[in-house]
């Protein structure tokens, strides 16, 4: 708690050791664990899976130019005590003492690069998405109330996926990450996904869309070559497509307690985005979607968050525009390009009202991610 407010950081991020799949993935795999080695085009040091790293090693922004590399390992000084000790478990919650922050929801970062290839073998993809999911837990289980994990879900296999929801839910999840790119020639809204929404509807979890760059599935970075210029298109333009298509494609009408919430893409484009689908639900109605029953932006409220950073000057506007209902907080910690530690401070300092702030700090995140 921070000057009176509870205060959930919505994107904050693992930083996975280099052993956990071949510690914690199951026997069968084991000799096909993803493990640390030389990318077989770049041949630099990344982990590697089916012979392939993670991301992307040729055609667009592959890799960063050295003066982006230099900006990173100058910003991550900021995290030299965490690092230290592996970011672990206790070096977080110091970190979130220190800031104030009652909880976290973590979400991965190699394996959500892993996520971001197609794997030969679903079967092995699903293996190595158990194999996460079990460290995750074990990692959060040094304070379970403040420390919460989103299950990685193997999105290229619906029947694994759904089985894989189910468990982690057992285990204490308390959402499901995936990435809003297209996988296995599937967007999240396409027919092929409905019977794992309906299961995770049931389960009454929400999902959580998070872009991570330099993927090999298709996505909005594309269109750029460098690593700057392809992150700032990907993580925004990737939760928009994903918000549209989700509305839109009636999956909020077939599923109408699905939750979702888009992280780590800022939330100032929200009222521009929601006035875009106004404009053409006043010109055609339903026409070419005639199972849509409601005007987007009463599905965007029903069923839709989207996570805030804390210095973002648009705050202001998009909270008069849209309300405070539908927005969260993040830092995405402990990543170099987030607003950790000045993010909170940032927050305190919008000139939002104080009941705006409690919502986006505490009250929206609490409801979606059902932490009372």
């Amino acid at each position: 708690m921070r000057n009176g407010y509870k205060i959930v950081d919505t994107d904050s991020h693992m930083m996975e050791p280099e052993w956990l799949w071949e510690r914690y993935i199951e026997d069968a795999y084991k000799s096909q664990a993803p493990k640390v080695g030389r990318a077989p085009v770049s041949n630099r040091r990344t982990f590697l899976v089916e012979g392939d790293s993670f991301v992307r090693e040729k055609g667009k922004y592959p890799m960063a130019a050295p003066a982006f590399l230099d900006a990173v390992k100058k910003a991550m000084a900021r995290f030299e005590r965490a690092s230290k000790t592996g970011f672990s478990a206790q070096s977080r919650l110091e970190d979130m003492d220190a800031q104030g922050v009652d909880v976290q929801i973590l979400y991965p970062t190699v394996a959500g690069q892993m996520l971001g290839r197609e794997f030969r073998d679903t079967k092995l993809l699903a293996a190595c998405a158990r194999a996460y999911n079990n460290w995750a837990a074990d990692y959060a289980a040094a304070a379970p109330e403040r420390l919460r994990w989103a299950a990685a879900l193997p999105m290229q296999d619906v029947e694994e996926a759904i089985k894989e929801a189910h468990r982690t839910a057992k285990m204490g999840c308390v959402s499901y990450y995936m990435r809003p790119n297209p996988v296995g020639g599937h967007n999240l809204w396409d027919d092929a996904l409905l019977p794992l929404w309906s299961e995770i509807e049931q389960i009454g979890k929400p999902i959580s869309t998070h872009e991570s760059a330099s993927s090999s599935v298709p996505g909005f970075g594309d269109r750029m070559d460098t690593h700057v210029s392809g992150h700032i298109l990907s993580h925004p333009f990737e939760a928009m497509a994903a918000m549209a298509g989700l509305i839109w494609y009636g999956v909020f009408e077939k599923f109408p307690k699905l939750k979702v919430i888009h992280v780590e893409a800022d939330g100032g484009w929200v009222p521009y985005w929601l006035q875009r689908m106004e404009q053409h639900w006043d010109f055609s109605g339903n026409a070419e979607h005639e199972y849509l029953t409601m005007r987007p932006t009463e599905y965007f409220r029903r069923n839709v968050c989207v996570a805030f950073r804390g210095d973002e000057p648009t705050m202001k506007a998009a909270i008069e525009l849209v309300g405070a209902d539908n927005f969260t907080w993040d830092t995405d910690y402990p990543h170099p390009d987030g607003t950790y530690p000045w993010g909170i401070e940032a927050m305190m300092k919008q000139p939002i009202s104080d009941e705006a702030r409690r919502k986006i700090f505490w009250d929206n995140a609490a409801r979606t991610f059902n932490l009372n």
